[in-house]
């Protein structure tokens, strides 16, 4: 689609499969835990440790050597503990858990996101707390404290009054992003009281807003919060009645992609502050979740200390690794004064650091990846952006996912993705020798057809006709086989996945051809025949071709499936949706290569 109004512009991927993620790397003075629980951790009042998962709360009292575990529900059917979640044992011994209720889980597909008050009210995910009178090895029935949408529960203090703030998040609407909310208990969690909300007025998507927020209890007895954003720093905001009252809500100094925090209260006096800081080798980044940095407060977060990396996961240079490029969502726990345990919910960090060690060494900044000149023979991927590396959105597109099988299954061959987004086939003959055909390619998987379909009704005056007709797009595509074939590379065509309405696509193609109130109203007025097109092609011709619309519809036929399991925006394929090209094309191109 047109790459002004639609996010389908991609950079061009000269590099084998993709910049995959590296080993996961710890400070110099950071070793593992010799546990694979995820925080957040509390101690218990015989010195041992306790944390909980999704139905289980798990004791240790061997430094997390050995874990045992007892039931949170007494009926397992009604309830399931979200990944987010924070823990609290207030100084009475009342240990108190809050999380999402993943079992009462509800919401419309997300390509209704930004619909109607209807649908707003169709989103449900409950924030719960349950009570252990006994160190967690029984639990109180779950109270529900809220009913909508909760996107992230990591953080549950408790006040020197005795009072707990528990920071919650919900959708606004109209808005249709997420705000914050409080919630506080002076009864040790038995009843709670909800504060005002904190909207920042910025964004409409599903993380959008000011949202996964951290909360400390300052000196003063004020409350301090932080909050994610996408503003390129973390929000501030303040209570001075206890969480029920929050004011002054705006940015703070502290840089951040757009990932949560967590602070905490050290034994010695001072805040803690764990977070996705900009990597030093992309200072300018939003949204890289490649380092994890851990900052120090004196005087109750006015000011921090210089953040220091404790764990990161970097680019690895070639391209072979395929773990996430992430280690974000943190836990933190100071399990003895000046020792730390810190997790992570993305990225599987499970490590520990002295304090007093955090200045002995550091992780080196990562250098970028040395570009790799693609080798002749290579099997290349050729096509727009539902072909193109999609970074921050999509862990694995299908060049990769290829790239890895053909590598399980003793390969050698390597895959390289030309996926550039808005490309029509006219737009890919004019880079097709420079991007692709000089690589002397073995195979080429050609897939254009949604940019070349699209009918620009938006536009002033409104278009009437495809960007590239039909005849036009045929001959594209004859001439992109016949060139691939003088270049002696083995050709596979692939149809086009489905596009499904979503309300920003109603709002920019709405209009005839386009039917709207049809689920199919976007592809079949058009985009069917350019599919038909393909296929038509690949047959005369003798290309190979993998059907991926075919396929889609096999999925969407199946019982309490659609095209929207497998689509990340209405549009473009989530990585559902290229596992499964992926799964197709494997095949494929095994068959031309034998």
């Amino acid at each position: 689609m047109n790459t002004t109004v639609l996010p389908a512009l991609g950079a061009l991927a000269m590099c084998l499969a993709s910049a995959q993620a590296g080993p996961l790397v710890l400070h110099p003075q950071g070793r593992p835990l010799p546990t694979e629980q995820q925080g957040p951790f509390v101690t218990t009042g015989d010195g041992g440790i306790l944390c909980i998962d999704a139905r289980q709360a798990w004791r240790s009292t061997d430094e997390g050597a050995t874990w045992t575990s007892t039931p949170l529900f007494a009926d397992e059917t009604k309830f399931e503990v979200s990944s987010e979640r924070a823990l609290v044992r207030t100084r009475s011994g009342v240990v108190v858990a809050a999380w999402m209720n993943l079992k009462e889980r509800q919401s419309p597909p997300w390509d209704q996101w930004g619909g109607s008050e209807e649908i707003f009210r169709q989103f449900i995910l409950p924030t719960y707390v349950c009570r252990s009178l006994d160190d967690g090895k029984t639990w109180e029935t779950p109270i529900r404290i809220n009913q909508p949408w909760c996107g992230c529960i990591h953080s549950l203090i408790e006040t020197r009054s005795g009072r707990l703030v528990l920071v919650g998040q919900e959708i606004v609407y109209p808005g249709w992003r997420h705000a914050t909310v409080m919630f506080v208990s002076d009864d040790q969690g038995l009843t709670w009281r909800r504060s005002n909300v904190m909207d920042i007025g910025q964004g409409s998507h599903d993380h959008a807003g000011s949202i996964e927020g951290t909360v400390i209890e300052r000196g003063d007895g004020s409350l301090y919060l932080l909050l994610r954003t996408e503003t390129g720093f973390l929000y501030e905001s303040t209570s001075r009645d206890g969480g029920l009252t929050w004011e002054n809500l705006g940015p703070s100094k502290i840089r951040s992609v757009t990932c949560c925090a967590q602070m905490a209260r050290l034994a010695d006096g001072r805040v803690a502050l764990l977070w996705n800081h900009p990597p030093r080798h992309k200072p300018e980044s939003g949204t890289s979740r490649e380092e994890l940095s851990l900052a120090f407060s004196s005087d109750d977060g006015r000011t921090w200390s210089n953040p220091v990396v404790v764990a990161a996961r970097h680019d690895d240079p070639t391209g072979r690794e395929s773990r996430i490029r992430n280690v974000s969502y943190p836990y933190f726990y100071e399990r003895r004064p000046g020792e730390l345990w810190i997790t992570t919910m993305q990225g599987n960090l499970r490590m520990r650091i002295a304090v007093d060690d955090l200045g002995k060494g550091e992780i080196p900044v990562a250098k970028p990846p040395v570009a790799v000149a693609p080798a002749d023979g290579g099997i290349w991927m050729f096509g727009d952006s539902t072909t193109a590396l999609r970074p921050g959105s999509v862990e694995q597109v299908y060049s990769v996912r290829v790239q890895e099988a053909l590598l399980g299954m003793g390969s050698s061959l390597n895959v390289y993705n030309a996926g550039v987004g808005g490309n029509t086939t006219t737009a890919a003959l004019a880079r097709f020798d420079r991007d692709v055909l000089r690589h002397r390619p073995r195979v080429v998987v050609m897939q254009f057809g949604i940019n070349d379909a699209a009918v620009d009704v938006w536009k002033t005056p409104p278009v009437t006709q495809p960007r590239v007709d039909a005849a036009t797009y045929e001959s594209n595509l004859r001439e992109l086989v016949a060139k691939a074939r003088e270049a002696k590379a083995k050709v596979i065509l692939m149809t086009t996945n489905p596009v499904t309405w979503t309300s920003r696509l109603k709002e920019l193609y709405g209009k005839p051809p386009y039917d709207p109130g049809k689920a199919e109203g976007f592809d079949v007025p058009v985009l069917a025949g350019y599919n038909d097109i393909i296929r038509r092609v690949a047959k005369e011709l003798g290309t190979g071709l993998v059907d991926v619309r075919a396929a889609w519809e096999a999925h969407a036929a199946k019982p309490d499936a659609s095209f929207n399991d497998l689509l990340l925006d209405g549009m473009h394929p989530n990585d559902r949706g290229h596992a499964l090209v992926a799964e197709l094309l494997t095949p494929a191109i095994r068959e031309q290569v034998r």
